[in-house]
């Protein structure tokens, strides 16, 4: 069972990071929405924190990506992960995530 019990909001500036890298690398129009959510999952066996990723399109199906990892700790590579996992052609790389944003 996942539900969002983490006391602590996500970095505001870290999710907006995953929103415009996932943007850019794909060249999304201004009508497609991205999404991410960090759930906290009590089933035994399932990692403790995991981001999942979404991606709304109009008249398409909704595509979704889960990293078994917090949103602080989502990466480059990882978004480029997501990028592969929704059928996109990825780019080489994905900016990082600024060290001083």
């Amino acid at each position: 069972m996942l539900i969002n019990t983490s006391p602590r909001r996500p970095n505001r500036e870290r999710v907006r990071y995953i929103k415009e890298a996932l943007r850019e690398a794909l060249s999304l129009s201004d009508d497609m929405t991205v999404t991410v959510t960090e759930l906290a999952c009590l089933e035994e066996g399932c990692a403790p924190v995991e981001t999942v990723i979404g991606l709304l399109r109009p008249d398409a199906p909704q595509l979704q990506c889960k990293l078994h990892k917090s949103i602080e700790s989502v990466d480059a590579e990882d978004l480029v992960r997501v990028c592969r996992t929704w059928g996109f052609d990825t780019p080489a790389a994905v900016p990082e995530y600024p060290a001083n944003p």
